[in-house]
């Protein structure tokens, strides 16, 4: 029975751990057996660690994202202003020279701050801009108002994704780093549960036959999406890997 490559990616062992957690919770044979009970209560404690990791780490791209596009909606503020301005229409450069002194109390200074002081600038700009005397202003000069409104669905989005990554952060707690949870999970895989069923399957091999070869398909398939990924051959042979 081989073992799981040392060089798989953290999700693929995530999604290896499920496989075979899965695949034990279904094999009502060894429901009685006092190795693989606690071992697969570790596993599966790893493997829902390693998830929400996934996931925070997602969460903090979906963030960045958010705040890129807060950023470019802050920026089309001063843009549409600064062309109205230079418009030799009274009708148009008076409202938006009376406006752009408002954005200038803020300027695009903003984006270099961090998030939560970006955030409380953003909502100042924004209560300003919603004040009764400024709406014939912004009324008056087309397309404003629809900037505007995209500046407040950015920021929208930036406090919903920035609640949704700090919830992630506070589930995890002080957990270790898919990093390490991935080195953990291996360990447990390769130097506890590959050898424990390799030895069961030639000891006992009407009841432990079906689930120890199982277990040896998933992680061959898993070994096999790793090494066509790396291009390595066939008979490449995985590192062993030691219990830290």
């Amino acid at each position: 029975m081989k073992k799981l490559i040392h060089t798989a990616r953290t999700t693929e062992v995530d999604d290896t751990s499920d496989r075979l957690i899965l695949l034990f919770n279904n094999e009502t044979a060894l429901k009685d057996d006092t190795f693989l009970i606690p071992l697969f209560g570790e596993i599966n404690t790893l493997s829902a660690q390693i998830t929400e990791s996934i996931r925070r780490d997602r969460t903090f791209s979906e963030l960045e994202d958010a705040d890129a596009g807060r950023d470019d909606a802050l920026r089309a503020v001063p843009g549409v202003l600064t062309g109205y301005q230079a418009m030799p229409l009274p009708l148009y450069s008076q409202p938006a020279t009376r406006l752009y002194e408002v954005f200038r109390k803020y300027g695009l200074s903003i984006i270099g701050q961090n998030y939560a002081v970006e955030s409380s600038l953003i909502e100042s700009l924004l209560t300003d801009f919603s004040a009764a005397g400024l709406q014939a202003d912004i009324a008056a000069l087309p397309g404003l108002t629809e900037t505007i409104a995209k500046l407040r669905a950015a920021q929208t989005n930036f406090t919903v994704k920035r609640v949704a990554y700090e919830s992630a952060i506070a589930a995890e707690g002080s957990a270790a780093v898919a990093s390490e949870l991935k080195k953990s999970l291996i360990t447990l895989i390769n130097n506890r549960l590959v050898p424990y069923l390799s030895t069961m399957k030639m000891v006992d091999p009407t009841r432990y036959g079906r689930f120890a070869d199982t277990a040896a398909q998933i992680i061959a398939d898993t070994n096999g999406a790793i090494l066509v990924r790396s291009n390595k051959p066939e008979s490449a042979t995985p590192e062993p890997v030691t219990a830290n």
